[in-house]
């Protein structure tokens, strides 16, 4: 397949935001070319799905294939935090379906295809330069190959930036802007024969997954930081978040990263002891300085979705929920736009007004708090109330099992009673 030079809708980034996007709106007919700069099936970290998912899912015309897939399915969390140990599971809610554990390789590269097969003329290994907006008449996109491949200009009625960290339209503007109040390390890597918490707490061999579905186990590292365990179909995924300054010190009484990454590890209490069989496979990963929202997420001629248009902390694993529903929006502003062109700025406005409020929500819940001084902000009071009363029940569930629910518990108190609380104490992690 050839790349055109001219597209009604140029996609630029194929995780699920990018992939959700492109699917709807090629289902409504328009013209999309999604480009991508790597191949799938790819590595990305972000394993842990909540059940509001497969709303998207079933948009999508997933759903049989998720299930297909075989994904290992989520029971809810446990987060062992100071000295508490506490645990939320689905099943008190409302979802009549599961969280899931996936490899995101398998998750992008399914939501990938069903973009191809509902029409979008996919392109890998392409990347995107640089673009100007050309106002009423869209925008003019320079990408290139890898290998000395050349470039091209493709022209577009409408540009959706979904390159999650990379930025693309944040960066060519010089508008993406670090969250100093989110100043982390993030370090990970995948272990083969790590035992499991389970409902209730209870540590089982990895063996025996299919029986008895797995808990995300969340764990304090102390101050800010914390760690995530959560077992998939053939590995179980592992990170540590810590502050910059805490990282510092600690790597440099190390000779390595993976080092320093397995001593963490393994110091701390309960994942040590989930880690004592574990073998790390294949090395470990690191970002810094990874929380940032860009001052620009629309405008004539482009859209930012996913990861691009901002992200924070993910303790609370809502960055596949975000990105889908970030593609659903681009998908409804993008259309409404076209139908509608003299009102493209209230569809933008509308777009850019959802996205902020989500954002600052999303924020709310994950800032570390002293004291709980910290007031929140007004936009996250108010998309707080945009959610469902057992999405509102799980988010303040969840924030509750960590001391930094400071903020979330003003925004819900300041827009009324608050949600009702489902979550459970547990005395400890009991190894079957």
């Amino acid at each position: 397949m050839t790349v055109p030079a001219a597209a009604e809708i140029l996609v630029v980034g194929g995780g699920p935001a990018g992939s959700c996007a492109a699917t709807l709106l090629a289902r409504r007919g328009y013209d999309v070319v999604l480009i991508d700069k790597v191949r799938h099936p790819r590595e990305t970290v972000g394993e842990s799905v909540l059940p509001s998912a497969w709303k998207y899912f079933d948009l999508l015309g997933v759903t049989a294939d998720i299930q297909q897939e075989g994904f290992v399915k989520k029971a809810g969390g446990v987060v062992v935090w100071g000295d508490e140990i506490t645990q939320i599971s689905f099943r008190d809610f409302t979802y009549d379906r599961p969280g899931l554990h996936v490899e995101r390789a398998a998750l992008d590269h399914l939501l990938l295809n069903k973009a191809k097969a509902d029409g979008v003329k996919v392109f890998e290994e392409l990347r995107a330069d640089s673009f100007v907006t050309n106002g009423a008449d869209g925008a003019s996109v320079v990408i290139s190959a890898g290998n000395g491949g050349g470039t091209q200009t493709m022209r577009c009625r409408f540009l959706i930036d979904a390159t999650g960290q990379a930025s693309f339209v944040a960066r060519q503007f010089g508008a993406k802007r670090l969250d100093t109040d989110f100043r982390f390390v993030s370090i990970w890597g995948y272990f083969e024969g790590s035992r499991y918490v389970s409902s209730g707490g209870i540590v089982r061999p990895f063996e025996d997954i299919a029986k008895h579905p797995p808990m995300t186990f969340v764990n304090h590292l102390g101050g800010w930081g914390w760690a995530w365990h959560i077992p998939m179909r053939a590995e179980t995924s592992v990170g540590i978040v810590v502050p910059v300054e805490d990282y510092k010190r600690g790597a440099a009484a190390h000779g390595t990263l993976e080092e320093y990454f397995l001593a963490t590890c393994r110091g701390i209490e309960h994942l040590g002891r989930l880690l004592s069989s574990a073998q790390l496979k294949n090395g470990v990963r690191i970002i810094r300085d990874y929380s940032y929202a860009p001052d620009k997420i629309a405008g004539p001629g482009y859209f930012v979705v996913g990861d691009a248009a901002g992200f924070v902390d993910p303790i609370f694993s809502i960055g596949v929920v975000m990105a889908l529903y970030s593609g659903q929006l681009a998908a409804w502003a993008i259309d409404r736009s076209i139908q509608r062109p003299a009102h493209g700025a209230v569809y933008r406005k509308l777009f850019e007004n959802q996205m902020r409020g989500r954002y600052e929500l999303a924020r709310t819940m994950a800032l570390p708090v002293s004291g709980g001084a910290t007031d929140a902000p007004d936009s996250a009071k108010t998309y707080f109330d945009f959610f469902s009363a057992t999405e509102k029940e799980l988010m303040w569930s969840a924030a509750s099992m960590t001391t930094r629910s400071g903020n979330l518990v003003r925004a819900a108190r300041d827009g009324g009673a608050p949600p009702v609380l489902k979550r459970r104490q547990l005395d400890l992690l009991r190894f079957a």
